[in-house]
């Protein structure tokens, strides 16, 4: 049977690249779609990379894993914490390969640093890794560094400012080497099957929509494919979510602040950023003298998060500006609402109330904010639903929800970010037995168990997803074949490498806009 390779196209669908294809910008690309199955993959809420690609993974909704988000807030504890890989605990695609005898490898997935020993190599991604001890075995590490140049992250960090020509050029030459080193890897490691993920794919489009940068990047990629479309290899293309262009920017606890839900005191951030004194400010001072490169090495990030972001105060800051005694609700950011009572009944009152008046507020073009509004057992099933957030809204198309806090809008239009995520992305098979369809619309777990399907291996019982079968030729042996299922792994999947990461981590994050 061909190796089966996964091309993961974070933020990707169809209707961002479907111009460029009928420009014949994306050769490579329209050729799969033309020749195999394709559709949506529609991502679980919120449509966001944490959790996402691990939603993939495992084929299981976030209350079987027990991450929402970038961040979680507990309002009991007063705390706020990241996840990292050894937070999920459940058996993931590869391992349910070793265990049937197929050596994997894993590039670049999300969420999945400290890596961990597969039969094959991982190499783990960010945003949420360190630039070192980032591949397992370790020894791969120096070798794809020095045969590709191989780097977790861009040297500079990407923002939509004029002066960012030289950074979108490294997140582009990136996105190749990505590409190249799995490649390499699939043939020299004698893989059965590969997953790669082009995460600073998003990035792009985050801070320019479909501008040239974006597009250049694609059209790069596409080029980057020709092995693996010219290769013997059943392929899927796929997505964790998809994209659209922002209309408005929803500030959350300034709306929360307005309506009487949070109260917030003055600290040395709110001030600073009402005399005008903010990290985009000063770095933009920075990278005017040409000093980026020697300052950010030498300044710790606790010192630049004493100064606000233009949006407010930051995420070091913002649990130390609640007023906890007169606070019913605190926001993370894309959707996610955390309550703060004493009892069922405070808290049910506090929520009906919120959905009510979330469900007329409204952004600047007069539209409705939130497309639907959601309890947490209404969305996600699983053993870890009580670590959810208790209120999760779905932003309408266009909107960009953001979890800082300080003076300023409650609403306004882009001024950084000018692509935000919805739950529509991309899917694509191509290879044997497949057939020439339009799939409508999966869920992104329904790609795990169907490439363990087309593996011609069982899958596990406690999966959400379901084999795609209408993927594959009428009568074609995969399309015929029972599908079989299995207990799940117990012990596998889980990380053996906790350990704190260091404040770069943190920084990665709030750099490229996904914590504020």
């Amino acid at each position: 049977m061909n190796p089966t390779v996964v091309i993961g196209l974070d933020g990707a669908n169809w209707p961002l690249i479907e111009p460029w294809i009928e420009e014949g910008r994306l050769p490579n690309i329209a050729r799969l779609r033309e020749s195999g199955a394709s559709g949506i993959s529609r991502s679980h809420l919120p449509p966001v990379t944490c959790p996402n690609w691990k939603c993939y993974a495992s084929g299981k909704n976030p209350g079987k894993l027990g991450v929402y988000w970038w961040e979680r807030i507990d309002t009991d504890e007063r705390t706020m914490a990241l996840p990292d890989s050894t937070d999920f605990t459940s058996p993931e695609l590869w391992d349910y390969l070793n265990d049937a005898g197929h050596r994997t490898g894993v590039v670049n997935l999300p969420m999945s640093y400290p890596p961990r020993k597969v039969d094959g190599v991982m190499v783990a991604g960010g945003p949420r890794s360190r630039e070192d001890e980032y591949t397992e075995p370790p020894a791969l590490q120096a070798e794809i560094e020095d045969r590709f140049d191989y780097r977790v992250h861009p040297a500079n960090v990407l923002t939509s400012n004029e002066d960012s020509d030289r950074a979108v050029e490294m997140v582009q030459d990136l996105l190749e080497t990505r590409l190249e080193t799995a490649h390499a890897l699939l043939e020299e490691r004698d893989l059965d099957f590969l997953h790669v993920t082009l995460f600073h794919l998003n990035v792009l489009q985050h801070y320019f929509w479909d501008g040239p940068e974006t597009r250049e990047a694609w059209e790069r990629i596409d080029a980057a494919l020709e092995p693996f479309v010219e290769g013997e290899y059943n392929l899927v293309l796929m997505s964790d979510h998809g994209c659209t262009e922002i209309d408005t920017v929803f500030y959350a606890n300034r709306w929360l602040e307005e309506n009487g839900y949070l109260s917030t005191e003055s600290s040395l951030a709110s001030r600073l950023h009402g005399m005008g004194f903010t990290q985009e400010r000063v770095a933009g001072i920075v990278r005017s003298l040409g000093l980026e490169q020697y300052i950010r090495p030498l300044v710790p990030r606790r010192i630049i998060e004493r100064f606000p972001s233009d949006d407010g105060v930051v995420r070091q800051e913002k649990l130390k500006l609640v007023d906890w005694a007169n606070t019913d609700v605190i926001a993370s950011g894309q959707g996610l609402l955390y309550v703060n009572a004493a009892d069922d009944a405070e808290r049910e009152s506090i929520l009906t109330d919120l959905e009510a008046d979330l469900a007329e507020a409204t952004g600047t073009t007069g539209e409705p904010i939130t497309g639907a509004i959601y309890r947490p057992e209404e969305i996600y099933e699983g053993p870890y639903v009580d670590l959810a957030p208790d209120l999760i809204f779905d932003q309408r198309p266009g909107v960009h929800t953001s979890g800082a806090m300080g003076d300023g809008p409650v609403t306004s239009e882009p001024a950084d970010w000018r692509g935000e995520n919805i739950p529509d992305g991309l899917v694509l098979f191509h290879g044997e037995d497949v057939a020439a369809t339009d799939l409508g619309s999966i869920k992104i777990s329904d790609i795990t168990p169907t490439v363990l399907h087309w593996m011609g291996e069982a899958v596990p019982e406690d999966v959400d997803g379901e084999v795609v079968l209408s993927a594959f030729a009428d009568g074609s042996p995969t399309a015929t074949r029972a599908v079989r299922t299995r207990s799940p792994l117990p012990g596998r999947g889980s990380g053996s490498a906790r350990g704190d990461l260091d404040s770069d981590v943190e920084e990665r994050l709030e750099d490229i806009g996904y914590l504020e």
